[in-house]
């Protein structure tokens, strides 16, 4: 071998081991970077570097998803398009028994709250991440307090009920305390995974597009627009515990990127995919597994209440009567129940009372008509808005929306806007948001954390990460739900839910059902919170 080739493959071992390649990757690299490998196939300095096998995996998934992320930073997870990459490579102190839907630990083994305002996580020792860095209680609490921190402002802050601090009492034992009682810190925690504290700290430029973790899968490549490449990790601790929830069988797993429910089922009739998300019903069909399954999903309309037609409770009362959410899930969606709020039942605080906004266009018209006369100029151009490929046929339910308003003597029409545009203006909360913007974004919500307080704090709360809608009245109702437990959360919640149902602060459409479809040699069980983690598949 000639010196210069020596000295870059020297190079690129030193990378493997930083980077923990199996031999696979290290023959795939050496190819790109024009390496000539010894003969021998005796690698320098191989010693310390992971194959894939050590891990007993074997075979190749390709997932074929609606929308690849923007970004690959930890705190993305929350996002429906995030998490099914990133929580296969991060963890979270806790995670959900995918059968019970139960909290359990996953880098915690056990939590208790200790008074009002500390909880106390017992860490599991002798895990690493993907790039050697030992994972203990002083990285676990910068993970947090990095993750929730209110000076980053991460987008999933909105999500975060009194702010926490995280303190590491000793190796393996950290303590949270929160600024106010908040009972249902646990689930929040179980909604954020973990970042490495080497990488944030020595190397932030790589965050969004090099994720690095503890969990049983590591990134090894993202081009953009094409594809997602994972492959197991060989020294995930879950390999040889007996609380892990699931094995790393699998290999390699590539997520790709689909706009169309046609072409991802497709994908999976002819072999090129193993797996994809949100078909229609008609095109999950056409798969060899279909699966269908409950989820914490809820399209809603949400209005840019400060908009000078919809800050008239009549406008938003009209847009309420105007959708006719039963056909929308027959006829659109292929299924799905009429919501009456932006929670399912499994959420603490869902209030069992309220029904659907009827469907009215007659009432409607008339409200408009009402409100045209006082005053409150009803032509003010309304702008009913999604994301691309965030859900089924979103472009076809924006288009009806747009035209079930016009028909009540609005001005809708609809767009379709490409998905970092449309976070930059959806993350926007009310004091932000421009008066004469006039959005109605079509949106999903999952409320995965099954408390009504996440998704108020995002949506109804005047200072909500994600709000277009203040109300003093609601904000106070909610500031004292939160502390609460036991059937005074319950019922306090439910409370607030009622006051932003009366008021018309969004519009829910439909809870919405998921379908999937598999290859023949698939073994897999869709879960509530819509995670999709490959330890929990199988591959015969």
């Amino acid at each position: 071998m000639a010196k210069s080739d020596l000295r870059r493959l020297e190079a690129l071992m030193r990378e493997a081991k930083a980077r923990n390649y199996s031999r696979r990757t290290i023959v795939t690299r050496a190819a790109a970077l024009g390496i000539a490998l010894p003969a021998s196939g005796v690698l320098p300095g191989l010693a310390g570097v992971a194959s894939a096998q050590d891990a007993n995996a074997s075979g190749r998934i390709v997932l074929a998803m609606t929308v690849e992320p923007d970004s690959l930073e930890n705190w993305r997870a929350y996002s429906t398009d995030g998490h099914p990459v990133l929580r296969n490579i991060q963890e979270a102190l806790l995670n959900r028994d995918p059968e019970t839907n139960e909290l359990v630990g996953e880098l915690a083994t056990s939590w208790e709250q200790t008074d009002d305002v500390t909880w106390r996580f017992q860490l599991r020792e002798g895990v690493t991440f993907h790039n050697g860095e030992a994972f203990n209680a002083e990285v676990a609490a910068f993970g947090i307090n990095y993750t929730w921190s209110p000076e980053n402002n991460f987008q999933i802050y909105q999500y975060v009920g009194p702010d926490m601090t995280a303190t590491a009492v000793d190796e393996y034992t950290l303590d949270i305390v929160t600024e106010a009682p908040d009972p249902i810190l646990p689930s929040r925690l179980y909604f954020s995974p973990l970042p490495s504290m080497r990488q944030v700290q020595e190397e932030p430029d790589t965050l969004p597009d090099n994720p690095i973790g503890t969990g049983p899968y590591i990134f090894r490549e993202w081009n953009r627009g094409q594809y997602i490449l994972m492959e197991v990790n060989p020294d995930w601790w879950g390999h040889t515990a007996d609380d892990a929830l699931g094995q790393a069988t699998i290999q390699e797993a590539e997520f790709v990127f689909r706009e169309e429910s046609a072409v991802r089922a497709a994908m999976v009739t002819t072999g090129e995919a193993q797996f994809a998300r949100f078909l229609s019903p008609e095109d999950c069909a056409t798969t060899p597994q279909c699966l269908t399954a409950s989820s914490v999903e809820t399209i809603f309309l949400r209005m840019d209440t400060m908009h000078v037609a919809m800050s008239d409770i009549r406008i938003r009362q009209a847009i309420g009567l105007a959708v006719d959410k039963q056909a929308i899930a027959d006829q659109l969606f292929g299924g799905g129940e009429p919501a009456s709020q932006l929670v399912g039942e499994s959420a603490t605080g869902y209030n069992e009372e309220l029904e659907p906004y009827p469907y009215d266009l007659e009432q409607a018209t008339a409200l408009v008509e009402e409100a045209a006369a006082d005053g409150v100029p009803v032509d003010a151009p309304i702008n009913v808005v999604t994301r691309q490929g965030i859900y089924l046929r979103n472009d076809e339910f924006a288009e009806y929306v747009a035209n079930q308003l016009n028909q009540i003597g609005l001005n809708a029409s609809s767009e379709v806007i490409e998905i970092a545009q449309y976070n930059e203006q959806f993350d926007l909360n009310y004091s932000d948001v421009p008066d004469d913007r006039g959005w109605i974004a079509t949106n999903p919500h999952g409320n995965e954390i099954m408390d009504v307080s996440s998704t108020a704090q995002a949506y109804y709360s005047c200072d909500g990460g994600s709000s277009t809608y203040c109300n003093p009245e609601v904000d106070e109702a909610l500031d004292a739900a939160i502390p609460l437990t036991g059937e005074e959360r319950e019922e306090a919640l439910a409370e607030v839910t009622r006051l932003y149902y009366e008021d018309y602060g969004s519009i829910p459409i439909i809870h919405m059902p998921l379908n999937y479809g598999l290859a023949e040699n698939v073994a897999w069980e869709p879960r509530l919170d819509g995670f999709i983690l490959l330890k929990e598949m199988q591959l015969s």
